[in-house]
């Protein structure tokens, strides 16, 4: 395991001993591993900490409800922004004695047009995953603040934190 530099914070709160081997932001606090403890640092004042006897993590996921939100997101937004194109560009009624142009507002067309690809981000970015940190006396809203989440991109570090976190705790990723 590599040492990690932490801040004159975090080295503070150490023993001469202890060394910093994994270190993950998520949300509002930063999250350091050493070899000894598991620490969670909101600021210099507010922080907490936790013995690796007591910890556990488990791998969470959102349920089918969550993915479902996922893809009718997308598909709202595939939507919208199809009936933006189509009223930047208006489609054309030809009948024997008259053409007949249709065009949206431009402001119509181009919100829809913005939905659309805002929906379609979003639905493609959105976290879906986290990994859950429990120790005893732990619970309710504090619970929530012990969450690491793991995005679609970068969840390489939020993975490589919560092995370490279990190699030293001896609990399971597993849900």
């Amino acid at each position: 395991m590599e040492n990690i530099k932490a801040p004159k914070s975090v080295e503070a709160q150490l023993s001469k001993e202890e060394r910093v081997i994994g270190k993950i932001s998520s949300g509002k606090a930063d999250y350091y591993a050493t070899d000894k403890r598991l620490l969670r640092f909101k600021s210099e004042a507010d922080y907490h900490v936790l013995e690796y006897p007591q910890v556990s993590i488990t791998f969470m996921k959102y349920g089918t409800g969550w993915k479902l939100f996922r893809v009718f997101t997308v598909l709202f937004g595939l939507l919208s922004f199809g009936l933006g194109v189509l009223g930047f560009v208006g489609p054309t009624f030809e009948t024997a004695t008259t053409v007949t142009h249709t065009q949206a507002p431009f402001g119509f067309s181009l919100l829809l047009w913005v939905i659309g690809l805002g929906c379609i981000a979003m639905g493609l970015v959105l976290m879906y995953a986290y990994y859950q940190i429990k120790a005893p006396g732990i619970e309710g809203k504090e619970l929530k603040r012990w969450r690491i989440q793991r995005h679609r991109w970068g969840s390489a570090n939020a993975d490589r934190f919560a092995k370490i976190v279990e190699e030293r705790s001896g609990s399971s990723t597993a849900d």
